[in-house]
């Protein structure tokens, strides 16, 4: 049997959800938050006999995500989920797949063939194209020294999470469906009003299909009270403030202005108070609808400015 390679160990690692079969079979689960790559170790040691072995790829819609499940036999092993490139083993070529992002599953451990006899158990020359809500396509790099992976081509870049499940052994990879709440100019008020103080780590924005994001990443386990609102004074900036429970001083990490340029959301600018609270103030190009999401794990803000 050829030695398996083990993944570099990360920074950062999110949990793992682990779940009977018969148990995640009672009830859907809420749409996935995380886009931080998750990794998860075998179920069977590198020296076992009967080594985790690929036998089906197959895909399902569900209320708020669409799931991609890999089966197995001989337990689950290794895996790294998180966005990027899908490129081919061997060649090194980067795999183009149908929508506008790629989330690549690497398998450690894994084999598409049975090690006793050599016989294939899984074509990964196979395209699935399932065209679900967010989910539109399946590709695999191929496999070598253990190594198999995919790719999973995507209307966008959403939330994700990882399930191992048993009897028997799967991997699940649920990936959220985009927001379904309209775009709106109307005031947004929000937030669990915990956190002692308002910690905003970073700002970051992206351009999407229909809407400009703008993320604010926050230091805290819980959101302060959040409220959204065009500004008065200036009807095309949009005012996010940021009230903690207490009213010790915010803190800001990062450049600030924040530059952006996309078609509607220009910059972000900060501004810090004595009083607990935090202004963030999004220009953008000219007044239009917005919608606010809270996500967690890891706590953060987002507000999408929509460019139609």
């Amino acid at each position: 049997m050829t030695k398996l390679r083990i993944l570099p160990a990360l920074l950062i690692v999110a949990p793992v959800l682990a779940v009977p079969g018969a148990a995640a079979a009672t009830g859907d689960l809420p749409a996935p938050t995380s886009v931080i790559p998750v990794t998860g170790t075998a179920t069977v040691p590198p020296s076992d006999p009967h080594p985790p072995t690929l036998v089906g790829v197959r895909t399902g819609l569900h209320e708020q995500y669409d799931r991609t499940v890999f089966d197995f036999t001989g337990g689950t092993p290794g895996f790294r989920v998180e966005y990027g490139p899908l490129v081919a083993e061997g060649s090194g070529s980067t795999i183009p797949l149908s929508g506008a992002a790629t989330l690549r599953v690497v398998f450690d451990g894994a084999y598409p063939y049975d090690v006793a006899t050599g016989a294939s158990t899984i074509d990964l020359g196979r395209v699935y194209d399932p065209r679900l809500p967010t989910l539109r396509q399946i590709k695999s790099g191929g496999a070598s020294e253990g190594y198999i992976t995919f790719g999973l081509g995507l209307v966008d870049g959403v939330g994700f999470r990882v399930l191992r499940l048993t009897g028997p052994p799967r991997i699940a990879v649920d990936v959220a469906h985009q927001p379904t709440q309209p775009f709106t100019a109307d005031r947004f008020l929000g937030g669990a009003g915990t956190a002692a103080q308002v910690q905003i780590s970073g700002v970051r924005a992206a351009a999407h299909p229909g809407y400009d994001r703008v993320v604010f990443d926050l230091g805290t386990a819980t959101t302060p009270l959040i409220s959204v609102s065009y500004t008065v004074p200036t009807p095309t900036t949009i005012h996010v403030g940021f009230t903690a429970a207490t009213t010790t001083r915010g803190i800001v990490a990062g450049p600030n202005p924040v530059p952006i340029g996309l078609i509607q959301a220009q910059s972000v600018s900060l501004t810090v108070y004595d009083n607990g609270t935090v202004s963030a103030f999004i220009a953008t190009h000219h007044r239009t609808g917005y919608r606010v999401m809270l996500l967690s794990d890891p706590a953060r803000v987002v507000v999408d400015v929509a460019t139609g």
